[in-house]
C-alpha cells in the first residue's frame, strides 16, 4: 500500500470524524451539561490534531490544535459557550473540510478564511489565559481530594517519528499544560537515548498517557514523588511566562475587561470546488465476515468433492454436490449483500447540522428527530438517496414549518418538528420524512399547474395527481427567491434521483397539520428478483414485485383492439407490445403473454411472446454503447450464456403516457 492509499484512507476516516463532530457541538449546544459529550468533542479535535501532521495536513493540525485548547477550558469550566462560540466552531469544522481538499491553502478564499479563523481562536485563548488561567491553578488547589505529584517522562525518539510524520512540538505542548515541568537534554549518563521531562501535575495518568497518545511507543512514564519535587517559586516563573505570551495584532484584546462578551466577526466557509466525496469503504460486522469464511470453506470442500465425483464418475454423488453448490452460492450472495448493507444512521447523521443552520437562517425553531435508525439499505443506495432527502428536508424547514410567530398564532408550539422515520415491510425499506408545518395548498398547486397550460381549468384530479404535478420539471410555487427554494428546479431531480434506485415517492399532506414525503425502497439494487420473458429472439426480465397479472391472449383479439386499451378489474388500461417498440418482424405467434405491471398503483400491461419463468437477475450496467437504448436499465447474464435485457417500466409507463393514455 503506498502513501497516497494512507492519505486517502485518511481523509475518509477525517470526514467521518468531522460529521460525528457535527452532530456532537449541536448535541451540546442543546444540552451543554452534557460532560460525555464535550469529553467526544475533545477526542475528535484531539485525534484529527494527531494525525493530520502525519500526512501533511499541517493547516488542518494548526486549526484543530486551536480548538482543542478552546474545548479544553470549555471542559474545565474556564469559558463559557455561547452561540458565538458555536458559529465559530462549527465554521471551522466547515473550514477543515475544505482544507481536506485543499491541504496547501492554494485557494485564495480559503487562505483568508483559515487567517480570519485563526484570529478569532487566538482572541478567546489570550483573553482566557490571562483572566482565568490563575483561577483554575487555585480552583485545583483549593481541592483537597487533589494532589500534586511528580512525574518522570522519558521520551526515547527514532526515525519512525519522522516516517508518520508526527508533530512532537504540538505533542509535548498539549502535555506540558497539564503543569509545570523541566526537561533534561540527553547526556552521557544515558548513551544519548533518551530526554528525560520531569513534570509536576494534578493530573492523572490517563490524562498524560492521553496527550501523548501518539508517541506512547517511545515513552516510558513513572509516578516519582506525590508531592511536587521542585520550589514553588516555579509557579510564579510560570505566570511570568503566560503575562509575556506574544501580543496578537488586535486592538480589541487592550481593551478586554472581565465577564465582557468577545464580539467575533461574520465567518461563512465558502464550499471550494471539489468532487462530491463518497466513501468507498465499509465498516462490516466481524461475525459476517467469520460467515464468509466459513461459506467459502464449505464451497472449497464441496469442490472437491465434486471434482472426485466426476473422476469417479459417480452420478449420484455428483448431483448432490451440485445441489450444495447451488445451496451454498444462494448463502454466499445472502452474505454478499449483507456486508454491502450499513445502518441508515449514516445517513440521518448527516442532517442534524443542515436542520440546525437553515433554521437558523430563516428564523424558524425546529428539531430533528430520528427513528429506525438501525435499518440497513444497501451502501449505493444510501450514497444515492442522501441528496434527495436533504432536498426534502430542506422543503419541509422551508415551504412546512411556519414561524415561530405564526405557529403561535394557531395554537401550535414555536418549535416545529421534522420526522425522518425508517421501517422494513416486506421485502421494502420505506423512508418517511414528515414535517407538522401548514401543509400543502392544493388550490394553490392547481392555479399555477392551471396557469402553466399543464391542466385544464376544470380539470378534476385526485390529492395524489395534485401532489404529483410538484414533480413536473420547472414548477414551483414559491412566491420569491431564497437561498433555499424558488427557482423551479429540484423536486423533478428528487424523483429522479430515488427512480434510479428503482425507488417510489408518495406525497401526503394535510391543510394545518403537515406533510409526509414516503420514500418506498428495494433493499439492494444489485440482485432483484424478475419474471424472464422472450419477444422474438431476446429475452427480458421485469422486476417481479411489479408484476400483478399474467394471461393468455389471442393475438388476433389484441390487433382488433385499435385504442390499445383491454379490460381489466373493471377499468382499461393500455398495453404496449416489444415487437412493436423493438421493431421484431418475425412471424408473431397466434397467442401471446399479457403481463399486468402496476407501477405506482397505475396499471399497464406488457405484451410478449413467451413467459419463461422466474429469475433472479444479477443486474449490470449496460454502458455508454447501449445507453440510448429507449426501455433498457440494465443486463443480467444466463446460465446458458446468453444476455437479459432488464426492461425500466417507468419509461414504458412515461411512453404510454406520451400516447395520450392517462396513467
Amino acid at each position: 500500500m503506498d502513501l497516497l492509499q494512507f492519505k486517502n484512507k485518511y481523509i475518509e476516516d477525517a470526514q467521518d470524524l468531522l460529521n460525528n463532530l457535527d452532530n456532537d457541538l449541536i448535541s451540546f449546544e442543546k444540552n451543554p451539561d452534557d460532560s460525555q459529550c464535550i469529553e467526544r468533542i475533545f477526542r475528535v479535535m484531539h485525534t484529527l490534531k494527531g494525525t493530520s501532521g502525519m500526512y501533511g495536513f499541517d493547516y488542518i493540525a494548526d486549526i484543530t490544535h486551536d480548538l482543542e485548547s478552546i474545548f479544553d477550558l470549555v471542559r474545565d469550566n474556564l469559558l463559557k459557550v455561547t452561540t458565538e462560540l458555536f458559529n465559530l466552531t462549527l465554521a471551522s469544522v466547515d473550514h477543515l473540510r475544505n482544507l481536506l481538499a485543499d491541504e496547501t491553502l492554494s485557494d485564495p478564499a480559503n487562505e483568508n478564511l483559515h487567517q480570519k479563523i485563526k484570529e478569532q481562536i487566538a482572541l478567546i485563548l489570550i483573553h482566557t489565559d490571562r483572566n482565568n488561567l490563575q483561577i483554575k491553578q487555585e480552583k485545583k488547589q483549593s481541592n483537597n481530594e487533589v494532589k500534586i505529584r511528580t512525574w518522570q517522562i522519558m521520551f526515547t525518539p527514532n526515525d519512525q517519528i519522522i516516517k508518520r510524520g508526527i508533530n512532537i512540538l504540538y505533542t509535548l505542548s498539549d502535555l506540558l499544560k497539564l503543569g509545570y515541568y523541566r526537561i533534561q537534554e540527553p547526556d552521557k549518563s544515558n548513551n544519548f537515548k533518551f530526554w528525560t521531562i520531569f513534570l509536576v501535575t494534578e493530573n492523572t495518568l490517563n490524562d498524560i498517557e492521553d496527550e501523548l497518545i501518539f508517541v506512547m511507543d517511545y515513552c516510558k512514564i513513572r509516578l516519582i514523588a506525590d508531592f511536587d519535587i521542585f520550589k514553588e517559586g516555579e509557579l510564579g516563573n510560570r505566570k511570568k511566562a503566560i503575562d509575556e505570551l506574544p501580543q496578537y495584532h488586535s486592538e480589541e484584546i487592550n481593551e478586554y475587561k472581565e465577564n465582557v462578551n468577545i464580539k467575533f466577526a461574520d465567518i461563512e466557509p465558502k464550499q471550494i470546488k471539489t468532487e462530491k466525496h463518497v466513501s468507498n469503504r465499509i465498516m462490516v460486522d466481524s461475525s459476517k465476515l467469520d460467515h464468509l469464511m466459513f461459506l467459502v470453506s464449505e464451497l472449497v470442500t464441496t469442490k472437491s468433492e465434486l471434482l472426485l465425483s466426476i473422476d469417479l464418475k459417480n452420478r449420484e454423488r455428483i448431483f448432490e454436490c451440485a445441489q450444495k453448490v447451488d445451496k451454498l452460492s444462494k448463502l454466499l450472495r445472502d452474505n454478499a449483500l449483507s456486508i454491502r448493507l450499513i445502518s441508515i444512521q449514516e445517513l440521518t447523521m448527516r442532517f442534524n447540522r443542515l436542520v440546525r443552520d437553515l433554521s437558523n437562517s430563516l428564523g424558524k425553531k425546529v428539531d430533528f428527530e430520528t427513528h429506525g435508525e438501525d435499518i440497513e439499505l444497501d451502501k449505493n443506495i444510501i450514497d444515492n438517496i442522501n441528496e434527495p432527502i436533504m432536498h426534502l428536508i430542506r422543503n419541509c424547514i422551508d415551504h412546512g414549518i411556519e414561524s415561530p410567530e405564526e405557529r403561535i398564532k394557531v395554537n401550535k408550539p414555536e418549535t416545529g418538528i421534522i420526522k425522518l422515520f425508517a421501517y422494513k415491510s416486506g421485502n421494502f425499506i420505506f423512508m418517511q420524512i414528515s414535517d407538522d408545518g401548514k401543509g400543502i395548498d392544493k388550490q394553490k398547486i392547481i392555479n399555477k399547474a392551471v396557469g402553466m397550460g399543464i391542466i385544464k381549468e376544470n380539470a378534476q384530479l385526485s390529492d395524489k395527481e395534485v401532489y404529483d404535478l410538484i414533480f413536473l420539471p420547472g414548477f414551483s410555487t414559491a412566491e420569491s427567491l431564497t437561498q433555499v427554494s424558488g427557482r423551479g428546479v429540484g423536486m423533478d431531480i428528487v424523483r429522479k434521483k430515488i427512480q434510479d434506485v428503482r425507488g417510489e415517492i408518495q406525497i401526503d399532506s394535510e391543510n394545518g397539520l403537515g406533510t409526509s414525503f414516503t420514500l418506498k425502497l428495494q433493499q439492494t439494487i444489485s440482485i432483484i428478483d424478475t419474471l424472464l420473458v422472450r419477444s422474438d429472439n431476446s429475452k427480458f426480465a421485469i422486476p417481479l414485485e411489479e408484476v400483478e397479472n399474467c394471461q393468455l391472449v389471442n393475438t388476433q383479439f389484441l390487433k382488433s383492439k385499435q385504442n390499445k386499451q383491454i379490460a381489466y378489474i373493471e377499468e382499461l388500461i393500455p398495453f404496449i407490445s416489444l415487437r412493436d417498440e423493438f421493431g421484431y418482424t418475425s412471424p408473431v405467434p397466434e397467442k401471446q403473454k399479457l403481463i399486468v405491471i402496476n407501477k405506482q398503483e397505475k396499471c399497464f400491461a406488457v405484451v410478449v411472446d413467451e413467459i419463461i419463468g422466474e429469475y433472479q437477475a444479477v443486474v449490470k450496467s449496460i454502458g455508454s454503447t447501449f445507453a440510448d437504448i429507449e426501455f433498457i436499465s440494465g443486463a443480467s447474464l444466463l446460465g446458458d450464456g446468453g444476455i437479459a435485457l432488464l426492461l425500466d417500466t417507468e419509461k414504458l409507463k412515461k411512453q404510454l403516457t406520451i400516447n395520450n393514455y392517462k396513467l
